[in-house]
C-alpha cells in the first residue's frame, strides 16, 4: 500500500497529515477560490491578497461574503475526492458516499475571535465509518491551524463525559488551552475518523485562515443519521 504509514498512523491517533495526491487539481480548487472572491478588480491576486482581505473583517461581513462561495462550492466535493485518490481508495474502495456540499471555514486572527470548542463528527449524526479530510489552501506557519486529540484521549474523555451527563467539561476546555495546532506546507492537509476530539483557538496573525473540509465513507457501509440528503454516490475514477 502507497499509504501503509499514513493509514497506520489514522488508526493509531484516530488522525494523520496526509499530502495531497494530484497537486494539479487541488491548485485548480484553490485557484477555483481566489477567483469567486472580489478582493479588488486585479487579475493577479494570490491567496495571500485574500487571507489579508478577510483578516479585516468580522464574522458578520465573512458570512455576508460567504454568496461567493455559492459557484466555487459547486464541485468542491468531487475536487477534494479527487485532490486525495489512492489514500482514499485504500481507505474505502472505488465506490463512496460522498458529502454533497464540502464545507469552507474561514477563520479570522485576534483573541476577541470565538474558537471552536472541541467536538467530534459523530454528534453531527454522520456514521461511524466516516472520514474527514481538513485541507488548508495554503500553508499554516502559525497557531492558526486546527487541534486534534488522540483517539484514546478522546474516546476516554467522551466515556468520562457520558457518565457525568456532560459535554465540553471544564477539563476538555483546560485541555484545549494546551493544544499546538501543526504547522502544514500548502499540499498538505489532515485526515481524521469521526471519534477524534478537534477545534481551533485564537490565534495572531495578520492572514486569516481558509481551508476545506468534506466527509466521505465506503458505499458498502450503514449510514446513520446523516442519509442520502447529506450524502451522495460517488465513484473514483478508474
Amino acid at each position: 500500500m502507497k499509504h501503509r504509514f499514513t493509514i497506520s498512523q489514522l488508526n493509531k491517533n484516530g488522525y494523520a497529515v496526509c499530502k495531497v495526491e494530484n497537486f494539479k487539481i487541488f491548485k485548480a480548487l484553490q485557484n477555483s477560490f481566489i477567483k469567486n472572491i472580489r478582493v479588488s478588480n486585479s487579475k493577479k491576486k494570490t491567496i495571500e491578497d485574500v487571507r489579508k482581505y478577510f483578516a479585516k473583517m468580522n464574522k458578520a461581513e465573512i458570512n455576508k461574503s460567504m454568496i461567493n462561495f455559492i459557484t466555487f462550492n459547486k464541485n468542491l466535493s468531487e475536487l477534494m475526492i479527487k485532490s486525495f485518490p489512492n489514500l482514499i481508495k485504500e481507505l474505502c474502495g472505488k465506490e463512496l458516499f460522498v458529502q454533497r456540499r464540502a464545507h469552507t471555514t474561514i477563520n479570522v486572527p485576534g483573541k476577541n475571535q470565538a474558537k471552536q470548542v472541541a467536538h467530534y463528527e459523530m454528534i453531527s449524526g454522520i456514521s461511524p465509518f466516516t472520514y474527514v479530510i481538513w485541507a488548508p489552501l495554503h500553508e499554516i506557519n502559525d497557531e492558526g491551524g486546527a487541534y486534534h486529540f488522540d483517539l484514546k484521549t478522546s474516546l476516554k474523555i467522551m466515556k468520562e463525559e457520558e457518565k457525568k451527563g456532560l459535554v465540553n467539561s471544564p477539563r476538555v476546555l483546560n485541555l484545549m488551552g494546551k493544544k499546538k495546532p501543526p504547522k502544514l506546507k500548502f499540499g498538505e492537509a489532515i485526515i481524521f475518523n469521526p471519534f477524534v476530539l478537534h477545534g481551533n483557538i485564537p490565534f495572531n496573525s495578520n492572514l486569516a485562515r481558509i481551508a476545506c473540509n468534506v466527509r466521505f465513507q465506503s458505499f458498502s457501509k450503514p449510514l446513520l443519521q446523516k442519509n442520502t440528503d447529506y450524502l451522495k454516490y460517488y465513484r473514483l475514477p478508474s
